[in-house]
């Protein structure tokens, strides 16, 4: 194919949403002693491709996060892609975060990052991406130069940064790691230097289950202090809407506390569904939504919500569901200055799914 061709291929290979599940389940399924060879941690990577003219002309945004820590982007970059004439190949230039850690960010939403420039981020060209053809298996690899992708880290001196990838139509497959160059020793590698092998997610199918508990649910909220005291009881009616719009998922939910013509409080969350979770806001807390991992179907779904005002506390839930999906429990517990300071009882009933 010709250079255009094949540097769009490469865009439209590279963008989706992906996660290694396949991999996670046949490791668990081997059995044996732990290694970090043998990963066996559920990771989502979400690539989009963003309109951002002042950073090049094909741009791509990606995030890629683990089960173990998922409030935090583990990798989160930006790349420009471009035909390079001296090397004749499409080129994938890095533009790493100015500030703040290399790996483990704040999630950042693709909206905000298309308007930033060029002094948001940092360069080095030696750590630059370049692809190769591999026809006879139908996939690009894509790999840093040997021994290019150097920086001085504060404590271990000078570093190499070693970084692959293989590119299929529905599969990204990477391995990344650092060595000390004083003496070749790893610095830091990800799941032993082996490879992550990301399968495509195949759409609707891939959204977390709580997205199938959308409808309407009838329950009662029980709110206990931190000793165990039933301090309330409430009735609740809570209205879940997952639409897609513009190719995104959006989440909105309506809770109604206390009598249905007379509520108490009513709380509306909104917000978009991506990498594998229901990132959301409400007016007092942010937060996101998962399936617990290791569990195919998902057994249930965890939150944690943060509040706007410090003075408020963190909620962490766990959301279980009968089979037949007519009934749901949910536990909260709510935490402040790392002391529990409550817990919350839900049980409710679906009265439509519509």
């Amino acid at each position: 194919m010709d250079s255009p061709t094949q540097l769009e291929t490469i865009a439209t290979r590279w963008q989706g949403s992906f996660h290694n599940r396949r991999q996670v389940a046949a490791n668990v399924a081997r059995g044996g002693p732990a290694a970090p060879e043998l990963t066996r941690e559920l990771r989502t990577l979400e690539v989009e491709r963003l309109q951002a003219p002042q950073l090049g002309e094909v741009v791509l945004y990606f995030q890629e996060f683990r089960a173990s820590a998922p409030q935090l982007a583990h990798r989160q970059r930006v790349v420009a892609l471009r035909q390079d004439p001296d090397r004749g190949a499409v080129r994938a230039e890095q533009l790493f975060f100015s500030g703040g850690p290399t790996y483990d960010r704040p999630p950042l939403a693709a909206s905000l990052v298309q308007e930033l420039g060029p002094e948001a981020f940092d360069r080095h060209p030696g750590c630059d991406l370049f692809f190769e053809a591999e026809p006879a298996l139908d996939r690009f690899r894509a790999r840093m130069d040997p021994g290019a992708c150097r920086y001085r880290h504060p404590q271990d001196g000078e570093v190499c940064a070693e970084f692959e990838m293989l590119l299929h139509p529905d599969q990204l497959w990477y391995r990344d790691r650092s060595l000390r160059l004083a003496d070749g020793s790893v610095r830091g590698e990800v799941d032993g230097f082996s490879w992550l092998l990301f399968d495509r997610a195949a759409g609707a199918a891939e959204l977390p289950a709580l997205v199938g508990q959308q409808g309407v649910w009838r329950g009662s909220f029980r709110r206990y202090d931190a000793g165990g005291g039933l301090l309330e009881t409430v009735t609740s009616r809570v209205t879940i809407r997952v639409v897609q719009e513009a190719g995104h998922w959006l989440y909105h939910q309506s809770n109604l506390l206390g009598p249905e013509d007379a509520p108490l409080r009513r709380i509306e969350a909104r917000g978009e569904i991506h990498s594998g979770r229901v990132w959301f806001a409400s007016e007092r807390y942010r937060g996101w939504a998962m399936d617990l991992p290791g569990e195919q179907p998902a057994a249930g779904s965890v939150l944690v919500m943060h509040p706007h005002d410090p003075a408020d506390p963190e909620v962490h839930e766990i959301i279980s569901c009968s089979p037949d999906g007519r009934r749901r429990w949910r536990v909260a517990q709510m935490l402040k200055e790392g002391r529990l300071v409550g817990r919350t009882a839900i049980d409710e009933e679906r009265l439509t799914g519509d």
